[in-house]
């Protein structure tokens, strides 16, 4: 018994389930090496500001209820900062999660 009606079918399923797997936010500590989002660039022109640096690397995302939390390495030892995102472009909730002090 065939699963798929079509060999067609059976690639575009193939190719959605990649998709999917692909998607979602990241609690990884590997940088990311996908352009960055406009949410995110915003988060990383203002995490850097706020670091006093332009060495910062998307670390990865995840979607909440206010907005994308990103999080975000700074400087050569990868220092774990975060930022919240929201759809207009704003940027808020920017602070260094390594020292666990807002900034």
């Amino acid at each position: 018994m065939t699963i798929f009606a079509t060999p067609a079918r059976a690639v575009y399923s193939l190719a959605a389930l990649a998709a999917l797997a692909a998607c979602g936010g990241s609690e990884t500590s590997e940088p990311n090496t996908r352009p960055a989002t406009d949410a995110e660039a915003a988060c990383l022109r203002d995490v850097a500001e706020m670091a006093g640096t332009t060495d910062v690397t998307l670390m990865g995302n995840s979607l909440t209820a206010d907005g994308i939390l990103v999080q975000i390495g700074v400087g050569p030892d990868r220092a774990k900062w975060s930022c919240l995102a929201r759809s207009d472009g704003s940027t808020s909730e920017i602070m260094s999660t390594t020292d666990e002090g807002a900034m």
